[in-house]
């Protein structure tokens, strides 16, 4: 017990006379990035791109809005110019008869009045492609999974013998459930290509939450988005590096790869979008 005592003791002086206070200094200026959110799709409203910038590592604050920019959506034929709305807050709108058109390719421009990342001007490219109509939707309500219920949306359409990636957002009432990119379900075509999907769940919606809790006689509106392989891969990197990681020691966290320029943070993403809703029947 003494010879145990003795280099429990001993180890103990070891690992404290090995650790060092280091203090990091970080240029917040030097090594601030821009971060861009944003898109443009085939409904006819007011598209959005979002500008913000990174903020220090130790400070708890909300991102700092990029203001001032002028801020376009390209394509061959037209040039869209977005408006910051309100002053100040890093939101630029199109006008709302805009929309965006199959097959085309649009590229976002931004150019600031200040130098972010040693950079003034960004861009970023995208490519609307077609997607299936929706047939229909239906919703199955689930009251033995786990301590839980459920309702499945089920999606019914025939989709094409192609390789397409595609996004599912849910809207109650005409308010969007999956609000942000953590909520939203993204897929490839894998299993069901060139087939009719016949009813394939594409949400859940966990009766637990108040934010997913659905009443009888609630619309349901599934909209499904044909997006491109790289924004799959955007959205699937960010949901798997804020999720749950096991092993419990896996490896570190690495920036999401998006496709803005000159090492600006985020995604420009275009996409075609198909619709379909159901009324939450009485149980």
């Amino acid at each position: 017990m003494k010879k145990i005592l003795f280099f429990a003791i001993i180890s103990i002086v070891i690992l404290d006379s090995c650790t060092e206070r280091v203090d990091i200094e970080l240029d917040q200026q030097k090594f601030a990035r821009i971060v861009v959110e944003g898109s443009i799709d085939t409904d006819t409203t007011a598209h959005l791109i979002k500008l913000t910038k990174t903020g220090d590592y130790f400070q708890n604050e909300p991102p700092q809005p990029v203001s001032g920019a002028a801020v376009t959506i390209i394509t061959d034929e037209e040039e869209f110019l977005l408006t910051e709305q309100p002053a100040n807050s890093g939101k630029y709108y199109t006008e709302p008869d805009v929309f965006g058109e199959i097959d085309k390719e649009y590229t976002l421009r931004i150019l600031l009045n200040e130098e972010i990342g040693g950079q003034m001007e960004y861009t970023a490219t995208s490519t609307i492609y077609p997607i299936a109509p929706l047939d229909s939707i239906s919703l199955e309500y689930h009251d033995d999974w786990g301590p839980y219920n459920f309702w499945e949306v089920k999606c019914y359409v025939l989709d094409p013998p192609t390789t397409d990636f595609y996004m599912f957002n849910i809207y109650r009432n005409d308010t969007l459930i999956t609000d942000t990119i953590t909520n939203v379900g993204v897929t490839d075509d894998i299993l069901y290509n060139g087939n009719y999907t016949n009813g394939i769940g594409v949400a859940f919606l966990n009766q637990a939450y108040k934010s997913q809790k659905v009443n009888a006689g609630d619309v349901l509106t599934l909209k499904v988005s044909r997006i491109t392989q790289e924004y799959f891969d955007f959205v699937w990197q960010v949901q798997t590096e804020v999720s749950y990681q096991s092993p419990l020691f896996s490896g570190p966290p690495a920036n999401v790869e998006g496709n803005i320029s000159d090492g600006g943070f985020g995604f420009f993403t275009a996409s075609s979008n198909s619709r379909a809703s159901a009324v939450v029947p009485e149980l």
